[in-house]
């Protein structure tokens, strides 16, 4: 499948876009097709429950993704994870591929660049020829859902009164008690 690569301007600093970017249990949130994802614990672990486990380099979990009615599994592990600049991961199921995210500081700051790059290698590619034209045609549909996560990301950072979670409230100037219309 061709690389997509999709970019958004958030109005929050990398600090905060990165702590919902990387809540892995809750990118459900912001990612339409992502229906679940858990935290699968290393092989050969029995002290460490999956809920107890936290997004690191080497950490596995495993999606329920939903693409084109289609419902299936999709394992993961990080192997980037570089707070707050860079996320990274590889899909190791039937799509198999990588993603990326890279987070830079824009506008001093008080912004962030949410650059999204996936490479994903659908199954179709087995068939050939006419596989590899099968998911050229996947690309402009991806194209479309990334777009549309990333603005559901922005949004979540962004609450709803326009202000960047984690920015101060400007004091509202008050009457002094007993003041009214001149």
């Amino acid at each position: 499948m061709p690389i997509i690569e999709r970019r958004i301007v958030i109005p929050a600093s990398p600090d905060r876009v990165w702590e919902v970017l990387s809540d892995v249990p809750a990118q459900p949130k912001w990612m339409r097709d992502l229906k679940a994802i858990r935290f699968v614990a290393p092989s050969g672990s029995t002290t460490a429950p999956p809920d107890s486990i936290r997004a690191g380099v080497g950490t596995r979990a495993v999606g329920t993704v939903r693409m084109f009615g289609l419902e299936q599994s999709d394992p993961v592990e990080i192997d980037a994870f570089d707070p707050p600049r860079h996320f990274g991961l590889r899909h190791l199921g039937r799509f198999a591929g990588r993603g990326d995210f890279w987070l830079t500081p824009v506008h001093d700051g008080t912004a962030t660049l949410v650059h999204w790059r996936e490479e994903l290698l659908s199954p179709a590619v087995r068939l050939g020829r006419l596989g590899r034209l099968i998911d050229g045609l996947f690309a402009p549909l991806f194209e479309l859902v990334f777009r549309e996560d990333l603005r559901r990301l922005r949004q979540l950072v962004v609450v709803s009164d326009g202000r960047a979670a984690g920015t101060p409230r400007r004091a509202r100037p008050t009457a002094a008690p007993g003041a009214g219309p001149g």
